[in-house]
């Protein structure tokens, strides 16, 4: 009962790293789902995100969206590093992201010569804003934003996809705005308010024409170079896209957290993985709900299934004092924040087994 208590406590937090965490998700889908890309630039641009934006306030306080801007073009910079050792010099694709990866971890050690660097609150976002100035602020912008993305859903589906969209995303909004208001958790409403932001521009990249050329080069380059397009900066392009994403993701954790520290992005790759796996092992696509979307439903999912997983040790022990275990055994084997890793392994190796089966029984 205390670990459920504990669980639903912690959820909202969940929630919020779910949505940190998203935005790099949709970059690692860029390179992971649609390049086809193992890009482990990823580890080091995430902190790199974070450090330049430590960096940044150092030169402009009290202006965080000015370091926010600076981490974007870190992150890009970042991939289009990996992106010409891997088209100009010919380097294998895990390598070359590789080689970024291990630089930057230097690289992010001398921006402040420091491993590790506290923010203070008027350096971030999430602690400059108050519930009474902003609420009405946001609420004006989320519903400009469901209008625009009803618009722009109306250009590339049909009607009744549309609307069931629509439904879906008014519900959310709902149920968020909810305990938005009850809570005072304006945080919470700044989050999801940037992530439908980088989501509606997600869409639109995706689905213009450099989106699509960018999804078919990834089914079929030899394709995409008979049509005459250049399939190096395509990549370059995307990769660029990719780490842009990563490295904004790091700057809104480190602002979140109050803290940039190396080793911080340990494991990111993994993170998204996890997250593109669970979000497309557990929810359908249809033409209402897209793969965008899914992937940030996929965090959220990721977070909430780990926080529950960290605060289930009372329910683990009671399971393993009904099945006779001694007092020694049951404490070695009582659920540690440290079987983070092993309990997103298990997880990940049920819901691919699971798909794999599945797909077997549709063959």
């Amino acid at each position: 009962m205390n670990s459920l208590l504990i669980f639903l406590g912690l959820l909202p937090e969940s929630i919020k790293f779910g949505l940190i965490y998203s935005i790099m998700v949709m970059g690692v889908y860029i390179t992971y789902k649609i390049l086809d890309f193992p890009d482990l630039t990823v580890d080091g641009s995430f902190t790199l995100g974070g450090f330049t934006f430590a960096a940044t306030m150092l030169i402009f306080p009290n202006h965080p969206i000015i370091g926010l801007l600076v981490a974007a073009i870190s992150g890009t910079l970042a991939g289009l590093v990996t992106g010409l050792l891997h088209v100009r010099y010919g380097i294998n694709k895990l390598l070359s992201g590789i080689i970024t990866m291990t630089a930057l971890y230097s690289i992010n050690a001398r921006v402040l010569n420091k491993p590790n660097v506290f923010l203070e609150n008027e350096q971030s976002w999430f602690f400059i804003i108050s519930y009474e100035k902003y609420f009405s602020i946001f609420t004006v912008i989320a519903i400009v934003l469901l209008i625009i993305k009803f618009l722009y859903d109306r250009r590339i589906k049909p009607d009744k996809y549309v609307y069931k969209s629509l439904l879906i995303y008014i519900l959310i909004y709902v149920f968020s705005i909810a305990y938005i208001y009850y809570t005072k958790d304006i945080t919470m409403y700044l989050l999801l308010l940037i992530v439908f932001v980088v989501k509606l521009i997600m869409d639109y990249i995706l689905t213009s024409k450099f989106g699509l050329i960018l999804r078919a080069l990834g089914d079929n380059e030899i394709l995409v170079s008979n049509l005459g397009v250049s399939v190096d900066k395509v990549k370059i392009m995307g990769l660029m896209l990719s780490n842009l994403l990563v490295a904004s993701s790091g700057a809104l954790f480190a602002q979140y957290i109050k803290v940039v520290d190396l080793s911080s992005s340990v494991g990111t790759i993994i993170i998204g993985l996890a997250s593109i796996i669970f979000g497309m092992g557990i929810i359908k696509r249809t033409r209402s709900i897209n793969n965008i979307s899914i992937v940030i439903l996929g965090s959220i999912i990721y977070y909430i299934i780990i926080n529950f997983a960290l605060n289930s040790s009372s329910i683990t022990d009671e399971i393993f004092y009904v099945l006779g275990f001694n007092s020694d055994i049951i404490q070695k084997l009582s659920v540690k924040p440290t079987d983070v890793k092993i309990i997103t392994a298990l997880f990940l190796a049920v819901i691919l087994a699971l798909g794999k089966k599945r797909g077997k029984s549709n063959a």
